[in-house]
């Protein structure tokens, strides 16, 4: 087995939501609607990617306002040598406790500094193999619900075993259509993200 990717560590979190550092300066953070994993006790908690932000520091505002010209590795050095992480937001939607995933807000969050994971392509099929979570990200008011779901749909069907994409997307429209079937605007919506 793959050792999991680190991405970070939780800096505040709920039931609902966890925001994690992103310091990894040479790469880019997860994309919006990737999965991710921290593990707490016995559990794996599931989130979604929704947000984010790569805060300012005092630096960086001086020298925005100063308009001076800068070259690429001066920029690429302050950027490496920041003190301020990327806050990365993620939506609970799943937890898994030995071989059951349960999609459904988990029992407790991450705590403090717990360990965040990038998800393998094997980890996205097992966790989102159902739809159970369409609900819990279009019942949030915190984060843009059509445009995660369709993310998130997007990058599980590129997760699927060879030919599975399909009938994978397929069978998610179809719970789309049945949950949403009195908002036909609000599916129309995200069958359109789905698509481009």
């Amino acid at each position: 087995m793959n050792t999991p990717i680190l991405l970070g560590r939780v800096l505040r979190s709920s039931t609902a939501a966890y925001t994690f550092g992103y310091n990894h300066v040479d790469d880019a953070p997860p994309p919006f609607g990737a999965l991710i994993r921290a593990d707490v006790a016995t559990e794996s908690v599931y989130g979604l990617v929704y947000d984010v932000v790569v805060h300012d520091d005092p630096f960086v505002r001086q020298i925005v306002a100063a308009g001076e010209e800068m070259d690429e590795t001066r920029i690429q050095d302050m950027r490496q040598r920041r003190q301020t992480p990327v806050e990365i937001t993620a939506l609970a939607v799943a937890y898994a406790r030995g071989d059951q995933v349960y999609q459904r807000i988990p029992p407790r969050p991450p705590a403090a500094l717990q360990p965040i994971y990038a998800c393998a392509d094997a980890e996205v099929r097992r966790a989102l193999a159902r739809f159970d979570y369409f609900r819990t990200v279009l019942n949030n008011s915190q984060c843009p619900a059509e445009e995660l779901l369709a993310a998130s749909l997007r990058r599980a069907a590129r997760c699927q075993l060879p030919g599975g994409d399909a009938p994978y997307l397929l069978a998610a429209g179809r719970e789309l259509a049945r949950l949403l079937a009195a908002d036909p605007a609000r599916l129309e919506a995200i069958l359109r993200r789905l698509t481009s």
